[in-house]
């Protein structure tokens, strides 16, 4: 990555743990695509009235070249009972598979050349008026 990875964590439990997980989920997207310009990563807890339970919301950005940027956003809305470690992975599930879509554009925009194009057409015409 050209840009060191940006971690926001806020009102956050366990930040060790969940700092692991992002490295962890970060060096899977690094071997799909190596080329990843930057990453920003938000983690944020929020306290809900209900039984005081925690809310969280999950932001991941990428860059990738050219001109590609991702934004995966993941809340734990009403299921308050889910793993901040489980959101967080399903988070980075899913840009990995953007990111695997892109790299898979950019594969398939790379034009093959078949050798009868490499030649030249008024070549390509007398070769065939020879035939």
């Amino acid at each position: 990555m050209e840009v060191p990875l940006e971690l926001v964590l806020r009102n956050v439990e366990n930040q060790k743990e969940i700092e692991a997980v992002v490295y962890e989920k970060l060096e899977k997207l690094e071997q799909v695509c190596d080329h990843v310009i930057s990453c920003r990563v938000l983690v944020e807890q929020n306290p809900t009235h209900q039984h005081a339970k925690f809310s969280y919301h999950i932001r991941i950005d990428v860059r990738v070249p050219p001109h590609h940027e991702i934004v995966v956003k993941r809340d734990s809305g009403r299921n308050v009972h889910e793993n901040l470690s489980t959101i967080l992975r399903e988070a980075f599930i899913a840009t990995r598979r953007q990111v695997e879509q892109i790299v898979e554009r950019q594969k398939l925009h790379v034009k093959a050349h078949t050798k009868e194009k490499m030649i030249p057409a008024k070549l390509r015409k007398v070769l065939k008026s020879q035939e």
